[in-house]
């Protein structure tokens, strides 16, 4: 599907596959390093940890949720 900054739509072509080619794995960075703002009306996930750098924003809009596991 689509790739926007640090989050990945799922699924994508993009994605880590098993041997028969199943998407089981989501892979993301563990630092955000600008800034990036959730879609309006759409949630977001992480596995942490996740470090923001100092000088960069993460911006969740009213509504939506950055959820990190």
């Amino acid at each position: 599907m689509s790739s926007s900054g640090y989050l990945t739509t799922i699924p994508s072509p993009d994605m880590p596959t098993g041997g028969g080619g199943e998407q089981v794995f989501y892979e993301n960075s563990t630092t955000v390093t600008a800034n990036y703002t959730i879609t309006t009306g759409q949630n977001a996930m992480s596995a942490g940890p996740i470090t923001v750098n100092s000088g960069a924003t993460v911006t969740i809009p009213s509504g939506s949720t950055w959820s990190i596991v």
